[in-house]
């Protein structure tokens, strides 16, 4: 059964209890979730009061934590450290990835990023060739940045006014990669993985190269829900609640459709597989899929 996302919204006091997240609101209006059921935990307002033993029962628990500040936008993230013996080795594993396995990784991730970003202006209506030509140009380790080339291309197709950093689908657009930020983050961490040290991204003022690797190929499906939904403009309580349920949202690994969540298990399970024989074409990667939100079971 997939976990959930939980938004915190309006002002609440939190707690942990009897192995479920309380939330206590005005008027004693109080609910109770199981931890065993949350995915991540977004605390979208300032209004909210946690004590550092709570924050501990959801770390331990798994957890990813997600606070937003005063422009309601993300700002910080907490995950586990998953510091067990059992992710020893995996983490040995990655940091004695050769830079080839690297490249090619790389490689596989750019070349559906950009073949997902094709795939959304399809779903849209508009001619997608050009994306589709940087695709299959992507060289190991996109040393000729095919990347950032089709990233440009895409954006001026899709984004009708404004762009991607001005205009009314920046904010959505920001917000929604922030939640599959926190996401991917939490998976990661539970694997056992390193994720300060990432594939391509490097940089040493960022915990998250790792994320920040892994999350490129599922950028578009943000893309797509924002379209869909046409969440653009003010972030409302309303659109940050859709672009939360991202990880509902279908694609399809190996021919099969799947959800977002279960796809980034994929790609953390195959992830492995591929560090640990030294094989990137064992990488699973989500494909988008026409717009659907996967049935809770």
């Amino acid at each position: 059964m997939a976990r959930r996302t939980i938004c915190i919204q309006s002002p609440s006091k939190l707690s942990v209890q009897h192995g479920s997240l309380c939330i206590k609101q005005a008027g004693d209006k109080t609910a109770e979730i199981p931890l065993e059921d949350i995915w991540v935990l977004i605390l979208e307002t300032p209004q909210v009061s946690i004590t550092s033993a709570a924050l501990s029962r959801l770390a331990n628990a798994g957890i990813g934590t997600m606070t937003c500040g005063t422009d309601h936008l993300p700002n910080g993230l907490l995950l586990p450290l998953g510091a067990h013996s059992r992710h020893a080795a995996i983490v040995e594993q990655q940091l004695a990835m050769s830079l080839p396995l690297k490249k090619r990784l790389w490689q596989q991730i750019v070349i559906r990023k950009i073949k997902n970003q094709a795939e959304v202006l399809k779903l849209q209506g508009i001619e997608s060739s050009l994306l589709e030509q940087y695709a299959h140009a992507v060289q190991s380790g996109d040393k000729t940045n095919r990347e950032s080339v089709a990233a440009s291309a895409y954006f001026k197709s899709l984004i009708e006014c404004g762009n991607r950093r001005e205009g009314p689908y920046s904010a959505p657009l920001d917000y929604g990669y922030a939640v599959l930020r926190a996401g991917i983050g939490r998976e990661a961490v539970a694997h056992g993985w390193l994720v300060s040290r990432g594939i391509h991204h490097e940089s040493s003022l960022n915990a998250f190269n790792l994320v920040d690797d892994l999350i490129e190929p599922f950028r578009p499906v943000i893309d797509l829900l924002i379209c869909e939904k046409q969440l653009i403009g003010d972030l409302t309580p309303a659109v940050k609640a859709q672009l939360a349920s991202i990880f509902e949202v279908l694609v399809k690994v190996d021919n099969k459709k799947v959800s977002v969540q279960h796809a980034i298990k994929l790609e953390l399970n195959s992830l492995k597989a591929a560090v640990v024989n030294g094989d990137a074409s064992l990488l699973k990667l989500p494909e988008v899929i026409s717009f659907s939100i996967a049935s809770h079971e």
